[in-house]
């Protein structure tokens, strides 16, 4: 081969190659004493295609994490080409799905819904039971295990009109589709498990519809809390499927119907620590709280429910209660003028204000919100509460009738029976007053021997030392305010029997209070009298 040479001599060309062979032995040997590192290859990662299996397992994994790490993956996958179509339909049937979930337990609405209506009416050649099935699924209602949330604002009212209104259609077009895919399978399962108008359709029947998914954990999960919680199969599911985090609020509901409140604490926690923005969560720890007469913590956790959902009327009913219980009246007002805003729970709204009312002495005002409560309400409470504003408004004859009836309604109610019986006493109608004090008497020595059996009982229990303490301590002030009560019979018997001549009863009742500090100097003269 002929080598092109350039300007110099022969013996210079010769010099250069001979130096570009000795730089090439030395390079040799300096690799043959430390080898190159091989170089990396970059992996292509997995395709399209696998992408959309993954995701499409996920929607079958069927928690709701799982849900939402499918959505987030369909939503990647819709910028690529090949797999736009399929990626969007797999993003509408997870933001369906995420929406479903979220709404039947009660979560904080996140936009999923609107979010998969606005890529179905963008998106050309979509199967025609799509929009169907997400028009359902966008009304239907709080519901789960058996449970159903009630409507919380207008707009809940208005859907569950519509679905009452178009039940037989809905039912018809969800069943026609049940077994084509997981979000009209799903769909399917929720509308007739929440219905009590499909109480006679068995659940077996309910799930042969969806044939093709029912071995996925997708639907086990809504079989396994279709018509109550199946705790072994729900439990069983998520030992399977650790993710499915969100069963920790359905055992906590579990234990609240056993009346296990430790137990549903717990349970509700390991939910909080998951998502504690969640409303029908943070609302179940506050009923929890209130039965504990825990009302401090009660009112936080209210608080948070109605940060997340402004419309919860449930919550902020239980706001009222737990502020009336912490004896802050002026704020319990307040949130109760709220409520009648919305207008929601009149009834309820209407007896707490009085209530708390009562407690700052604003007695026109209280009489005016009890009598509109009695009309809506129809238990002991509220004609007892008025019977309270009566006496204080010194309307004897009122009163004397409001507490008459409060005691048929609820004869275990000893406060009711001694402002009875003081009313008759104050009226001179001493044969009447005396028969109801003296079955106040018996009511207040039942009542105490149910709360020493309580605190016997409360003592030798599991619950938190804290929690005892405070049961405890209520109970012990129950049983101080009954003998009060009872003080208050005796001396009020004492009259009635002097003004009606039984002076063995009168002296009787008389030495029992005669060392009172309330009633002791009026006893006293009672027996001064029966001395003569």
């Amino acid at each position: 081969m002929a080598i092109l040479r350039g300007p110099g001599s022969n013996s210079s060309m010769r010099s250069l190659l001979f130096r570009s062979l000795c730089l090439v032995v030395l390079v040799s040997s300096a690799c043959a004493r430390t080898p190159l590192k091989p170089v990396a290859v970059a992996s292509p990662g997995p395709t399209p295609t696998e992408r959309l299996a993954v995701a499409d397992h996920l929607v079958r994994a069927g928690c709701l994490d799982c849900l939402l790490d499918a959505y987030r993956e369909y939503e990647a996958l819709r910028s690529i080409s090949s797999a736009g179509q399929s990626a969007t339909l797999g993003a509408i049937r997870a933001a369906g799905l995420i929406a479903l979930r979220q709404r039947e337990l009660g979560m904080a609405d996140e936009g999923y819904i609107a979010a998969a209506k606005a890529l179905s009416s963008s998106t050309p050649n979509l199967p025609a039971w799509i929009a169907g099935t997400l028009d359902v699924a966008d009304i239907l209602g709080v519901s789960i295990a058996g449970v159903s949330r009630p409507p919380a604002s207008d707009a809940d009212l208005d859907k569950m009109r519509v679905l009452r209104t178009n039940r037989q259609a809905y039912a018809t077009r969800l069943r026609d589709f049940a077994d084509v895919d997981e979000l009209s399978a799903y769909t399917w399962a929720a509308f007739m498990c929440g219905s009590l108008e499909t109480r006679d359709v068995t659940t077996a029947d309910i799930f042969a519809a969806v044939s093709t998914f029912r071995d996925t954990p997708l639907i086990a999960f809504k079989q396994a809390t279709c018509r109550g919680v199946e705790s072994e199969n729900l439990r069983a599911l998520t030992v399977a499927e650790p993710r499915f985090a969100e069963t920790a609020y359905l055992f906590g509901l579990v234990e609240v119907g056993r009346q296990k409140l430790d137990e549903a604490d717990a349970q509700f926690a390991r939910a909080y620590a998951w998502r504690p923005r969640w409303p029908s969560l943070t609302q179940s720890m506050a009923n929890v709280a209130m039965t504990a007469e825990e009302f401090a913590k009660a009112l936080r956790l209210y608080d948070e429910t109605l940060a997340a959902d402004p419309s919860a009327a449930d919550a902020r009913l239980g706001k009222v209660r737990a502020l009336t219980y912490l004896g802050q009246a002026v704020e319990a007002i307040a949130t109760v003028d709220q409520l009648l805003g919305e207008r929601w729970h009149l009834a309820d709204a209407r007896y707490w204000r009085a209530l708390n009312e009562n407690q700052l002495e604003r007695y026109e005002e209280a009489w005016s919100d009890v009598e509109l409560a009695d009309k809506l309400l129809i238990n002991a409470e509220v004609p007892k509460l008025a019977g309270i504003i009566a006496y204080r408004r010194h309307k004897l004859d009122v009163a004397r009738t409001k507490f008459d009836l409060a005691r048929q309604r609820n004869r275990d109610d000893c406060e009711t029976s001694l402002y009875l019986g003081v009313v008759l006493a104050e009226q001179r109608s001493w044969a009447p007053a005396s028969d109801v004090l003296l079955e106040t008497c018996a009511c207040i020595e039942r009542a105490e021997r149910d709360s020493t059996g309580q605190i016997a009982a409360i003592r030798s229990s599991s619950e938190p030392e804290d929690r005892k303490a405070r049961e405890i301590t209520k109970r012990e002030q129950l049983i101080v305010s009954g003998r009060r009560q009872m003080a208050t019979s005796w001396f009020n018997l004492a009259v009635a029997s002097y003004n009606l001549s039984r002076t063995t009863d009168a002296r009787q009742y008389a030495e029992k209070v005669a060392a009172d500090e309330q009633f002791g100097q009026r006893a006293r003269e009672i027996l001064v009298r029966l001395d003569k």
